[in-house]
């Protein structure tokens, strides 16, 4: 039986925004922003679905963080999270605004969006593009995917020899 990992709270800085992703199949990740306010409240910013059926509609999903970042997400371990050094730190509004605007129509499905190239990944990519410029968000996008993958292999690994899973915060 695999060890039961207990929810961690995970300490990030405040004033800043960080990527974290979680595992999905065939090494693909969910990725998600968490703005860390200069009080240190934090808000989860995602592409996700909206309906209880994983392949209905999706879009841009704001939730507060009231008990700050965690390691994991419901059930699902989040593998690392990813601070973006050169983030300049804007109010929640603004941040809100922006992810509002990255895809502002979203097909009937999952699959649909996914054949139209509109992914959680995509969406925090076109963000960061925003915030950082182009070439930086692509990079981060590049860095992102590889440390994922590598810390998809670890945590398999772990659940495989009923290790505990040691996640990750990187800045980048």
């Amino acid at each position: 039986m695999a060890l039961r990992a207990t929810i961690q709270p995970v300490k990030l800085d405040s004033d800043s925004l960080y990527i974290y992703t979680l595992p999905r199949l065939s090494n693909t990740f969910h990725w998600a922003l968490v703005h860390i306010d200069g009080n240190g409240v934090a808000t989860r910013h995602h592409w996700a679905a909206t309906t209880l059926d994983p392949q209905g509609p999706e879009a841009y999903v704001e939730q507060a963080l009231p008990h700050g970042p965690l390691s994991q997400v419901e059930k699902d371990h989040i593998l690392a999270y990813f601070k973006i050094s050169e983030y300049s730190p804007i109010d929640v509004t603004t941040l809100r605004r922006i992810c509002a605007s990255v895809f502002p129509k979203s097909y009937p499905t999952a699959q649909a969006n996914r054949r139209a190239d509109i992914t959680g990944r995509a969406w925090v990519t076109h963000i960061l593009e925003q915030l950082i410029g182009l070439e930086r968000a692509q990079e981060i996008e590049e860095l992102v995917k590889k440390h994922s993958t590598t810390c998809s292999n670890t945590f398999a690994t772990d659940f495989l020899f009923q290790r505990p899973y040691e996640m990750q915060v990187y800045t980048l």
